[in-house]
């Protein structure tokens, strides 16, 4: 089957969501700063990747959605911003 999406954006876009993760867990290092601020930095890529690549949609909407509410409990729940990363990146394997 065909995605309907770019295979280089899916591709940036897993990348930027499972290393958003894991910088948030910890497991990757981090030359931005803090984790946070590293995270912050990944998800903000993300979303302008999002609204600049792909077309509007379901798709799309979920992601933005998603970095947003990474993006909101980021200061007060790193490991729920972490979740949030690691479903925006499964959401994305999923439509390959």
């Amino acid at each position: 089957m065909q995605s309907e999406f770019s295979g280089d954006v899916m591709d940036v876009l897993g990348q930027l969501f499972e290393k958003g993760a894991r910088v948030l867990d910890g497991d990757a290092a981090s030359a931005e700063g803090s984790p946070t601020d590293a995270a912050r930095q990944i998800l903000t890529s993300a979303e302008t990747v999002a609204t600049n690549k792909l077309p509007d949609g379901e798709f799309r909407s979920r992601l933005l959605h998603g970095c947003e509410r990474a993006l909101a409990t980021l200061d007060g729940d790193a490991p729920a911003a972490a979740e949030h990363c690691r479903t925006m990146a499964r959401e994305v394997a999923s439509r390959r």
